[in-house]
Formats: structure tokens, C-alpha cells, sequence
């Protein structure tokens, strides 16, 4: 049924739900049964929408509007229909009252997102407001009131309670939307002033999609012991679905700035040093602020062209974690001068325990990547996902299977997915083998919990085979196209490190698996670990981000006196004016 409801089939199931009630109800004779068929459409479109349902505002257009106007439409036609004397003109005022409010859902919604923007752990700072806190109440009112309409038909009375409820929402909705209007100023203003009591250095800057959490997730530890450390961290998200979701992993200040002119104002002189981690198209929008130093992070180091994105060039600092994060740039034509790196190592691989000596092979994690945005970083091997499980169980070996957030957002990733948890289902009740995988593996374990539990990886060309480095352990990575073996390693040399198994070459995923356990590179792995995740001495890797940030924060200087204006600004809130005003992607 999920799957069904994935994505853009959501809203054509919902209105499908809805135009059959309407049907129904202006069809069939006797009024009990086309009130029935519409009350269970009610129920499935609920259901349907259930993950939106709450949201700040009465609600957003699209599926769920459309819904219940078709389905207020089936209550006119029911009372139109039947004739119910003196109730009749009463009913279709309620319904008429009812299809204005979710009209203006949008527009409200607007309304109150804008004087609510998601802010959290920031001290002097309450973003609760009674619009946002009862919406829950207000949305099952609004439910309640269409229930009592498509009621009116069988029992006529109710039209006066569903007149009443109807004219409340109406009342509600207008004063809550005229008070969000004067609230938004003060808010703006406490939001300004909290930030400059907080005083924190340096701003970690996140624009993507829904989803794009995890990149921050990545960091969040590091950052958060750099505040412990004294050093002040605030995350600024544009997004406000995203902020909220940020706001649920870390216990560091965030702030959603969806607009321009509430990134704007959110510029305070405090901020000496900004990083990213992505190359989110937003980002431009926060570069451009001069008296920042702006460092690019990524969430991830690999051969990936996301690891030598051109765009990565117009930051000021770029944190690589060793040579290897460097060297790509230079040889895919990417110009940037060598000033501009910093290597601080993986600090996220701190806690990843090296091999054992002699230790017997006996786990096995597989981590893919996802299929990604385009065929310039398509490297995912989850179409082969149940062929590499299937060698890894015949080898005897237990499976820890965690795939890649993305791909469960993906339906044909996700039914691949699925295949493998029910081949590894079937062989833990067969075998006894406690196989990991599920919430098990990618909510209960950290991607480190997974390298420590494992002692040899099958995985893709992304950042998780070079963090595997850190290990010393053996691992293998696929190969999803037909090239030339020599190419592919000069493209992505840390392939010369692993057991490499071409997956469109008969044979070779055989070898790749054998190959864990006869382990002859191990000497080739120590060498390109130095070189993809840095020569730090092991005392000290763990500290050497924290120590950069903070080397860069004190090179960036004092606050200024006067805060400069953002150069290009005119442009950007030009730009903004033809996207959207949300400020959700």
C-alpha cells in the first residue's frame, strides 16, 4: 500500500478516491449508500495523506485540498438531491463555508509558516505560537466538519452543529492569520537578538532537499564537541521541513532562514566562519556574505565527481581529509590554488577499530551507495544487491546489510532492498546466522558500529570504502559499468586498494569474494590509508578538524564594526522573487 502512495501516484489516488465518492453520492439512489461510499473515502484519503496531515497552517493545496472539496461537492449534491426541506439552504451554506477555508489554505498556511519558522535550542528564543501548537485540534475540526456534512443527508440536525463548527474554523483561521501577520516582526527581532547574545563564531550552512539531514548528520558530533569546547556553533537551514528534521539530531541551536531577507537578517557580526556541507545550489546565496571565511566540508570523501565539483572552488577553504582529496581536483581539470586545502583528516573515523591480527573472517557488512542524480554519479550495485548477498551467504559469511537513505526513496532501489531483507530473513531462520539488516542496522547502528561489527566490506565507488581504510580490513568494490579496468582505476584509484568486482563481467564478483579471505593488499590498504584520510598520528586525528575550525575561526579576526551588505543581493532576491516563497525544495 506504501508504495502505492510513494511520490506523484499519492495525488492520483487521491482525487481518484474523491471523484469516486462524488460518483457515488450523485449516482446511486438511495442517500445511505452514497453517504457510506463517501465516508470511506474520507477515512482512505486520511489515510492516504496521514504523513502531511499535520502540518503548520490548516493545511496545504494539492491532493488533500482537491479531496475534500470533491468530497463537500458530494454533500451538496446529497442535499441537493434529496431535498431535505428547511435544512437544505442551511447545509449548503455550511459546505459553501467549508470549501472557502480550504480555498484559502494555501494562503494561510503562508501566513503562519511565516511567522513560525522552525527554531530550536536557541536560548531567548520561543518559536511556539497558538496557530502552530493547536493546529493538530484545528485540522481534526476541519475533518470533523466534512464528516458532519456528508452526514446531513441521514440526519438532518447535524447540519446545525456543522454550521457552527464550520463558522468557527472560518472565525479561528482569520484571527490566528491576523495575529501571525504582527507577530512576524517581533519574532524576527528576538530571533536577531538571541543570535547576538549567543555570540557563536561560526555558522554551519544546509540547503537540500528533504532527506538531505544525513549529510549534516555526518558532522554533528565533531560540531557538537567543538561547542562543548567553548567554541559556538549555530546551524542555519533554509529549508523549513529540513530545519525540522535537523533539529531532531542534534542538540546544537537551529534556525531556519527560508527567505532571503531572513538570511539577511540573521547575518549578525558574531558569525566569523561558515561551513557547508554540500554543494547545494543555495548556496551562493550565503557565500556571498564577505565577512564570513567560507569552508566547504562535504559529507563525504571519495572518487565521486561530488568530491570535485568545480563549484567547490569559489569557497575560501576547502577541508580535505588527505592527499587523495586534493590530488582529484587537479586531475579532473578542477584549478584551485593550493592554499585553499586543508587537510584534517576523517574525524569520523576516529572510533573505527583496526583488525584484529590473524582474526577469522566470519562477518560481512554490504554498504551501497544509491543510484544518485544523474548517470555521472550512478554507482549504486543494488541491481545486483541480491547476486552479492546470495556469494556472500554461500560463503558461509553473516550479513550486516545497510543500504543508503536515499535509496529507500527510490522505488526500484527500494524493491531491491526489500529482496535482500527477505533473502536474509529466509537464511536466519534456515542457518540460525544473526544476520543484521533494517532498523536493526541503519537506526539502531551507526555506519562505525557497522565497520567494528564486520571484519571485510562489499560496498561502491563512495566514501564508505575510503573510511573503511581506517580499519585495515579487507574489502571489495563494484564496478557497474563496462570499463576498461585500467581506466576505471586511473578515474577512481582507491579501487587499486580493493578486491574489484566488475558486475557486468561473468566471474568476477566470484574472485572479488574470494579474494577477503586470501587478502593479499593488505600493504597496498596501509599505503592509500595515509593517503586518502591523512598522515596524522593516531593521538591526535580525532582533534584535528576541531583544531582547524578554530585556527580559522581566530585567522578570520574580530567581528567588523560595520557589517557589510551582501554582494550580488539586488540579483539574488530578484531570483527569489520567481522561486519559491516557502523556501521548500
Amino acid at each position: 500500500m506504501d508504495r502505492l502512495l510513494r511520490g506523484p501516484r499519492r495525488v492520483v489516488v487521491v482525487n481518484l478516491l474523491a471523484a469516486c465518492a462524488l460518483l457515488a453520492a450523485a449516482t446511486l439512489a438511495a442517500p445511505v449508500v452514497g453517504t457510506v461510499v463517501a465516508l470511506v473515502a474520507v477515512v482512505l484519503v486520511a489515510y492516504v495523506q496521514r504523513r502531511s496531515f499535520f502540518r503548520p497552517g490548516p493545511g496545504r493545496p494539492g491532493a488533500w485540498a482537491i479531496a475534500r472539496t470533491a468530497l463537500l461537492g458530494t454533500a451538496l449534491v446529497g442535499v441537493v438531491r434529496d431535498g431535505m426541506d428547511g435544512w437544505d439552504v442551511l447545509a449548503a451554506l455550511v459546505v459553501a463555508l467549508l470549501v472557502l477555508l480550504t480555498a484559502l489554505e494555501g494562503r494561510l498556511g503562508g501566513i503562519w509558516s511565516g511567522a513560525t519558522r522552525p527554531v530550536a535550542n536557541l536560548p531567548g528564543v520561543d518559536p511556539a505560537r497558538p496557530y502552530t501548537t493547536a493546529v493538530g485540534a484545528l485540522q481534526v475540526a476541519h475533518l470533523a466538519a466534512l464528516t458532519l456534512c456528508l452526514l446531513v443527508p441521514l440526519v438532518p440536525v447535524v447540519a446545525l452543529l456543522a454550521a457552527a463548527l464550520a463558522a468557527g474554523l472560518l472565525v479561528v483561521s482569520g484571527l490566528w492569520s491576523l495575529q501571525a501577520r504582527r507577530d512576524r516582526a517581533p519574532f524576527a527581532a528576538a530571533l536577531t537578538t538571541a543570535l547576538e547574545r549567543h555570540a557563536a563564531p561560526v555558522m554551519v550552512y544546509l540547503s537540500g532537499p528533504g532527506g538531505t539531514e544525513y549529510q549534516l548528520g555526518v558532522w554533528t558530533s565533531e560540531l557538537e564537541r567543538l561547542a562543548d569546547e567553548g567554541t559556538g556553533v549555530v546551524v542555519v537551514v533554509r529549508e523549513r521541513s529540513l530545519a525540522q528534521r535537523v533539529a531532531a539530531l542534534t542538540s546544537l541551536p537551529v534556525v531556519s532562514a527560508p527567505s532571503l531577507a531572513e538570511l539577511e537578517a540573521l547575518q549578525v557580526p558574531a558569525f566569523r566562519v561558515a561551513l557547508y556541507v554540500n554543494n547545494g545550489a543555495k548556496n551562493g546565496h550565503n557565500v556571498r556574505y564577505r565577512d564570513l571565511t567560507h569552508v566547504q566540508l562535504l559529507h563525504g570523501d571519495s572518487d565521486k565527481p561530488s568530491s570535485y565539483n568545480p563549484v567547490t572552488a569559489m569557497f575560501d577553504r576547502i577541508f580535505v581529509a588527505g592527499q587523495a582529496g586534493i590530488d582529484r581536483y587537479a586531475s579532473h581539470g578542477v584549478h584551485i590554488p593550493d592554499e585553499k586545502f586543508v587537510i584534517v583528516g576523517r574525524p569520523q573515523v576516529a572510533d573505527i577499530r583496526h583488525a584484529d591480527a590473524g582474526a577469522p573472517l566470519r562477518t560481512v557488512f554490504y554498504g551501497p551507495t544509491w543510484g544518485g542524480f544523474n548517470q555521472d554519479n550512478s554507482f549504486g550495485s543494488l541491481a545486483w544487491g541480491e547476486q552479492i548477498v546470495e556469494g556472500l551467504l554461500a560463503r558461509g559469511y553473516r550479513v550486516i546489510f545497510r543500504p543508503h537513505p536515499y535509496s529507500l526513496r527510490q522505488p526500484d532501489e527500494a524493491a531491491h532492498v526489500e529482496a535482500i531483507h527477505a533473502l536474509l530473513d529466509a537464511d536466519r531462520r534456515r542457518s540460525g546466522r544473526e544476520h543484521l539488516f533494517g532498523e536493526a542496522a541503519s537506526a539502531t547502528m551507526s555506519l562505525v558500529d557497522c565497520f567494528n561489527a564486520s571484519d571485510a566490506l562489499v560496498s561502491d565507488v563512495s566514501s564508505v570504502p575510503a573510511d573503511y581504510l581506517y580499519s585495515g580490513k579487507p574489502f571489495v568494490i563494484t564496478q557497474v559499468d563496462d570499463t576498461p579496468v585500467d581506466e576505471f582505476l586511473d578515474e577512481f584509484p582507491l579501487g587499486r586498494a580493493a578486491y574489484l568486482a566488475r558486475l557486468a563481467e561473468p566471474g568476477s564478483l566470484d574472485a572479488a569474494l574470494d579474494g577477503l579471505a586470501d587478502d593479499r593488499l593488505a600493504p597496498e590498504r596501509d599505503r592509500t590509508r595515509r593517503y586518502y584520510l591523512g598522515d596524522i598520528p593516531e593521538e591526535t586525528y580525532a582533534r584535528t578538524f576541531r583544531d582547524a575550525v578554530r585556527a580559522t575561526v581566530a585567522d578570520a579576526g574580530p567581528p567588523p564594526l560595520h557589517h557589510a551588505h551582501a554582494a550580488g543581493a539586488e540579483d539574488e532576491e530578484a531570483a527569489e522573487l520567481a522561486g519559491d516563497a516557502d523556501g521548500d525544495e
